[in-house]
This record gives structure tokens, sequence and C-alpha cells, in this order.
């Protein structure tokens, strides 16, 4: 009897691993028939590195399980910034907030989760330093003059914009300056970003290293 119900168990979660395979690849395959979402450069791969930065800076919470899975409403994807639409399975989770994510979404950021939980404490103070890119977004118009223009600061993610966590919007090179600084960016660094946005509307810090401390400063 009791192999019995053992065997029931593994088959009953082999099911559902399957069930959320099929769930995923449904999901998956709608959004790729989403030309939007293709031209946003969106990807697993990208979707992976945003959610491992957030994790690791602290600016998304760990899924602990507390989610309400149901169709979609239009709202935007907390994750990929996409609209959950009708065809897609929205996952309501619940945490210091309420997020509202795409299945294959949540899929990765549950994933991330599990995998930043068995990570010793140790290691997860040393990932938070890990380099992640800082964009530099001119917003550019009618008239633009590069020195009092608006910018848009932000970090993570593989192209501007896209799966990228919002620092601050500063106004002209001198406040995007003192933005840089307060983020502990070199001097000869923020030198070389004003140039370059003199002449150029999107400019990237690479290997920038954004701890704890200057998060919270942001209230990320």
């Amino acid at each position: 009897m009791t192999v019995l119900v053992s065997e029931t168990k593994a088959r009953c979660l082999e099911n559902r691993r399957l069930v959320a395979g099929s769930r995923l690849l449904i999901a998956r395959g709608r959004r790729l028939l989403n030309p939007a979402f293709e031209i946003s450069g969106g990807s697993d791969e990208n979707l992976r590195r945003t959610i491992r930065t957030r994790l690791a800076t602290g600016s998304l919470f760990p899924v602990d399980g507390k989610v309400f899975a149901g169709k979609g409403t239009g709202k935007l994807c907390s994750i990929c910034g996409m609209p959950i639409s009708q065809g897609d399975i929205e996952h309501e989770v619940v945490g210091p907030t309420t997020l509202f994510v795409h299945w294959d979404c949540y899929s990765i950021w549950r994933q991330e989760s599990d995998e930043l939980a068995r990570t010793p404490q140790q290691s997860r103070q040393h990932s938070v330093k890990t380099p992640t890119p800082l964009h530099i977004e001119r917003e550019d118009g009618d008239g633009i003059n590069p020195p009092t223009a608006e910018y848009a600061v932000s970090f993570g993610g593989s192209t501007d914009r896209v799966g990228t966590v919002l620092l601050g919007r500063p106004q002209g090179l001198d406040g995007l300056t003192v933005l840089l600084r307060s983020l502990g960016i070199a001097q000869a660094e923020i030198e070389t970003a004003c140039q370059g946005l003199t002449e150029q509307s999107h400019y990237v810090i690479p290997d920038v290293s954004l701890t704890p401390t200057v998060l919270r400063r942001f209230r990320l």
C-alpha cells in the first residue's frame, strides 16, 4: 500500500511538471507571435540576466510561492514590461508589493529565486557587487540641446529601457554628473559619458557595480 501511494505521488508530481512545461511553451509561443515583443529585444536569456541582477541587488523580491494565476487582463508585466494579453497566463505574485507577470517571466523568476535561496549568504553579499551595464538615454526632441536636455539613467538588461530598472531622470549634463557621482562612477568615466552624449542619444557605461547601499539611496 505504501509503495502504491509513493508511486501515485511521484506520478502526480511528474504530471504537474509536464503541465507546467506545456503551459510555458504555449505562453512563450503566444508571445513570440507578438511582433512587438520581438522588436523590443526580449528573450529568455535577457530576462534571466535582468531578473538575476534585480534579485541580487534587492530591487526585486524572491518568489516564495504566494501567487495566483488567471487569464491575462492587459496589465504590464513587472518583469519584461510587455502587456499581459488575454491569450497569456497572468500571475499575481504577492510579496512586499503585488506584481503582475507573464507565465514564462514568472517561471524564470521562480527558478532564479530558488537558485538564490540555495546560494550561501557570503556568496550573496558578493553577488550584489556583480557588474551590470548602466544605460543613459538622452530624451531628444525639436531643437535638442545636450547640456540642458533630460536624461534617463537605468541599469541592467541588455538594451536600453528594455528589462532595465530606472534610477532617475536628471536635467542637463550637470544633473547627470551629480547622479553619476552618487553612483560612484569615476570622474574620467563621467566626462567620457557626457562627451559621448553630446554626439549620440544613447550611452552605456559597462560593468558598473551597484551595492545595496547605493540602491537603497534610490529606494530600490
